[in-house]
């Protein structure tokens, strides 16, 4: 069928057409500055858009004291927290990590840690545990990875149809965000933990008791700052306590110090509003507060049990109508608990916590068992899509931290732009001006193939949601000059057969056919090389094995099929017994 000239035609025609569709919108915005095409056009990576590079380390520290067991006794749990700092400081020393550490450690003081870590393993053996929390990190590393992937992937504010995320040993990864304006906001949404939680707040007496205690232990050890009855205020409309904001961090690094923490007990923990408040009630109103909660350490519900996280506004009616809100719902498990839990607690508040944060604390005033859940108290759209976006995409085991930024400019970013497309188009022209001196008409007909055989690429990188990089840009200059390969060699043998004496017709297809083994064993290597580059690069390495792919295969059929389909239509209506080659 495709012997048939009105077959090909039909084929070459589709091809074009589709192409030219796709590649419009790409077209209209980098040349015609058409902003309305933007989310439409290639995406272009860090190189060229400027953007973020932000190398991440899991926290090692937070993640081995996650491992171990959950009821510790206070004092298992200062002798674990006191053997992990001393581990800590050694892993600098060493240049080492702080599991390493904690086994030589644990050896030299001839500490059991199956004391600690009787979860991990059967065995009571030091090495076995500590090779078990090896394998941990290694499953949470690819946790993060895999969150990390499909928190980026969801949140459509950076535009990264493929974003760049590589691991680095094992416990760091390198994330780039290509476009990104607001670097705190981005930071700030990567790092999230996304540690999900709906936790019983404890009544005021239990609160007013521990501070009792603190108070107590400070007279009798002489210890005047901070002063808590002069900083710290009853909340009249809520359980908990206020702090002035400028007193704010004070306060919370005094009731997190490893002296306090002794009087509150293992079940309770104090957290803190995720945003100031400003109100006047017997207080200045020109100073924001922040208000402290005593909450259950055990949560009614985490993470695991909620589902389908969603970003909306409020709709009208409700105490949050209007303002953008993230609803959510549970799992049939969550559901249960929930229902459970709101029955037996009606009166009492619920803090609504994310990364240790409360973003609100709500009353219980009927049993719950839908198990929708609604969170507010956002400052905008943005932060409200953000919450939506981490819950969705998952908990990270651990935090993680940002060891070092980078930020690339939109300008840096635009003179990437202008040299690479600048060295793309004088060596396009460069090519078709020797193509067409070299070999006159026949190098026009491949200079026509070479358009459009960039022209397909572009449509098909398009389809694949591909990010454009300047390894992708050499990547289509490569690919520019293995379709000039094909042409020359095809070019070649259509001499050789016009010398031996064959007609027109005969020549040019017994050129394309001694041509077509060549080529395919050349491009077939090549290809070889970018599926495995794609596949074990990431980044700039795969934006070039990428562009590299879609050209070959782009390639073949331009040189191959549609030039030769040009040269018989040519021969077939004007009946050319020479040919200008």
């Amino acid at each position: 069928m495709l012997e048939n000239l009105k077959y090909r035609w039909l084929l070459i025609l589709g091809v074009i057409s589709f192409s030219l569709y796709f590649i419009y919108p790409t077209f209209s915005y980098y040349v015609m500055n058409n902003d309305l095409d933007e989310k439409k056009s290639i995406k272009l990576g860090l190189d060229l858009k400027g953007g973020l590079n932000i190398v991440l380390e899991l926290d090692e520290f937070i993640f081995i004291k996650k491992l171990a067991k959950k009821k510790l006794s206070q004092q298992s749990a200062s002798d674990l927290e006191k053997l992990l700092l001393e581990a800590q400081i050694n892993s600098v020393k060493n240049s080492s990590t702080i599991i390493k550490e904690l086994g030589r450690l644990s050896e030299s003081k001839q500490v059991k840690l199956n004391k600690f870590y009787s979860n991990l393993s059967k065995s009571s053996n030091n090495e076995d545990i500590i090779n078990e929390m090896e394998n941990q990190k290694k499953y949470a590393m690819k946790s993060v990875l895999d969150v990390m992937r499909n928190r980026i992937e969801d949140h459509d504010q950076y535009g990264l149809g493929e974003p760049s995320i590589q691991q680095l040993g094992d416990s760091r990864l390198v994330v780039e965000l290509a476009g990104i304006s607001d670097v705190s906001r981005a930071k700030d949404y990567i790092q999230r933990t996304a540690d999900f939680e709906l936790s019983l707040v404890k009544k005021q007496e239990e609160y007013d008791n521990i501070l009792s205690n603190i108070k107590n232990h400070m007279k009798n050890n002489l210890i005047n700052s901070p002063n808590i009855d002069s900083l710290m205020y009853p909340d009249n409309t809520s359980e908990g306590y206020l702090v002035y904001e400028k007193d704010f961090e004070e306060i919370k690094a005094f009731l997190d110090s490893e002296s306090i923490r002794q009087f509150i007990k293992s079940n309770n923990k104090i957290v803190w509003d995720n945003d100031v408040l400003n109100f006047s009630q017997n207080f200045d109103n020109s100073m924001p507060f922040r208000r402290t909660y005593l909450v259950s350490s055990n949560p009614a519900i985490s993470g695991g049990m909620i589902q389908t996280p969603k970003a909306v506004v409020s709709e009208m009616g409700t105490d949050n109508a209007g303002q953008w809100v993230v609803n959510l719902d549970m799992t049939k498990e969550g559901r249960q608990k929930w229902s459970r839990f709101t029955g037996k607690h009606i009166n009492r508040q619920v803090a609504i916590i994310l990364d240790g944060k409360v973003f609100m604390a709500p009353f219980i005033r009927d049993q719950i068992s839908s198990g929708a859940t609604q969170i507010s108290g956002f400052a905008d759209m943005q932060e409200a899509k953000d919450i939506a976006s981490v819950l969705k995409a998952g908990e990270l085991p651990a935090p993680i931290n940002i060891i070092q930024t980078n930020y690339v400019g939109p300008s840096l970013g635009q003179d990437s732009i202008n040299n690479g497309s600048l060295s793309m188009i004088i060596g396009l022209c460069l090519v078709l001006i020797f193509m067409l001196l070299y070999y006159k008409s026949s190098g026009f007909i491949a200079d026509i193939a070479l358009v459009i055989n960039m022209i397909i690429i572009f449509a098909v990188l398009y389809t694949m949601n591909a990010v454009l990089t300047l390894p992708g840009i050499a990547g289509l200059l490569l690919t520019v000059g293995m379709t000039v390969d094909a042409n020359v060699i095809i070019f070649e043998r259509i001499k050789e057969e016009i010398k031996l004496g064959n007609n027109i017709y005969a020549s040019i297809n017994n050129g394309y056919k001694k041509a077509f083994v060549t080529i395919l064993d050349a491009n077939i290597t090549t290809l070889l090389t970018a599926f495995i580059l794609s596949f074990i690069g990431s980044g700039p390495i795969k934006g070039f094995a990428t562009t590299l792919s879609v050209g070959i295969f782009c390639s073949m059929f331009t040189a191959i099929f549609l030039t030769k389909t040009i040269f018989l239509t040519v021969i077939k209506n004007k009946n050319y017994t020479k040919i200008s080659i």
